[in-house]
């Protein structure tokens, strides 16, 4: 087999001190399933509320879609404002929306409680228009945003970071609300805070069948162990299908190349940028270093699966498209990595109770955007099992696509 592809996050940042492997019968008020941006919400949430948590991880903490991402927190669907008007109508496009913007906040309130050293900033982001139907569809956007009462200001080419101007863009809208971190340091930050809450972390340790009848009668079985629980929570995003028969044919596992570049000037893109509508994406940091991702939709039919590959062509492309920009002249990559994300059928979370296993509750289904949905979903989750509701999921409830 061969050794698995290195996101930048995972190989600048140690892991925490090596959790155990689970061994052995163990009992839980909730075991939570999946270690990634939406399962540590739920675990910290959960242990701060007092409540006994077993979290199980397949692999290490942030290791997986979580930990392999461009570390975007943006507002909003995978789909533009106007399309995703389009698709569900204004208010409930509204609606989501509005979700992503508290998902957002709610992180930097997580970031700052617990002091977590991630490189969060926030400086907005653009959405950059690379044709003249782009531009119209942007306008349109950012109108509709102001309207619904979002932050939204159109860039002419002579608001443009010089780079991009110089490149032949000729406008973008700026989403001053939109953030950026390191993924790996922030999750592993919330998972430390979690296990001094009293959440029991155990990686190295696969979910190889979750047994969850009614409340009160849930069994999460690994290779050496098992825990008996009240409740399961499935954070497990594209592998879901693995353990909940519904999300076999609601999620798709769907592949995305990235890579990062040696340091460039700092300056040549002072915010992050995503452009031909969600496909390609990007950010500098602040050590000048190039993150990049994207350019999916050149080979759309290769990019699925759970295989942690290389797609050697996309990644030509994203460095050709680099070299595109005189003051990116001599940089080389360093990292290459790919990562798998879960789409849903309808592009949109599936948080909530899970149709058919009535002992489980779902955070799944986020299409790309975790960064911008996951946290404020395990909140939720929690919420689900602390309180028996939440706002959130009366709107992404997995029960919406039976």
């Amino acid at each position: 087999m061969s050794p698995r592809t290195q996101s930048l996050w995972l190989a600048r940042t140690p892991p925490l001190p090596k959790a155990d492997v689970l061994r052995g019968a163990h009992e839980a008020d909730v075991v939570v399933i999946g270690a990634g941006v939406c399962g540590a919400s739920a675990a910290l949430t959960l242990a701060e509320a007092g409540v006994d948590v077993v979290w199980l991880e397949a692999g290490r903490v942030a290791s997986e879609a979580t930990g392999r991402n461009a570390g975007f927190i943006l507002q909003g669907t995978a789909e533009r404002y106007d399309r995703a008007v389009a698709i569900m109508g204004r208010s409930r496009a509204r609606t989501i929306h509005a979700l992503s913007v508290e998902n957002h906040r709610r992180m930097a309130e997580t970031v700052r409680r617990h002091g977590i050293e991630c490189g969060y900033r926030q400086l907005g982001s653009i959405q950059l228009a690379g044709t003249p139907h782009e531009e119209d569809e942007l306008r349109t956007s950012a109108a509709w945003l102001v309207e619904d009462g979002f932050e939204a200001e159109i860039w002419s080419r002579e608001q443009l970071p010089e780079s991009l101007a110089g490149n032949g863009f000729r406008m973008a809208v700026h989403l001053p609300g939109d953030g950026e971190l390191d993924p790996v340091q922030f999750v592993r930050g919330v998972a430390a805070a979690a296990q001094r809450a009293g959440a029991r972390l155990h990686e190295g340790s696969p979910v190889t069948h979750l047994d969850a009848p009614a409340p009160g009668d849930v069994t999460a079985t690994t290779a050496d162990g098992s825990v008996r629980a009240q409740l399961a929570v499935v954070c497990t995003n594209a592998r879901a299908g693995q353990l909940v028969g519904f999300c076999a044919d609601k999620v798709d596992p769907v592949r995305g190349q990235m890579l990062s570049t040696t340091p460039a000037p700092v300056g040549v893109f002072p915010v992050p940028v995503y452009a031909d509508h969600g496909y390609d994406y990007w950010r500098q940091l602040t050590d000048g270093r190039i993150v990049l991702g994207g350019w999916r939709n050149l080979d759309p039919s290769a990019e699925v699966g759970h295989q942690d590959m290389l797609h050697n062509d996309i990644q030509d492309r994203m460095m050709g498209f680099l070299r595109s920009f005189p003051a990116l002249e001599g940089i080389r990559v360093e990292h290459r990595w790919s990562g798998t994300m879960a789409f849903s059928r309808d592009g949109l979370p599936m948080v909530g109770p899970a149709p058919g296993v009535p002992g489980a509750v779902l955070g799944v289904g986020f299409t790309g955007h975790g960064f911008g949905f996951a946290w404020r979903s395990g909140e939720a989750l929690a919420r689900l099992v602390l309180e028996g509701s939440d706002p959130l999921v009366e709107v992404l409830s997995p029960s919406r696509l039976r």
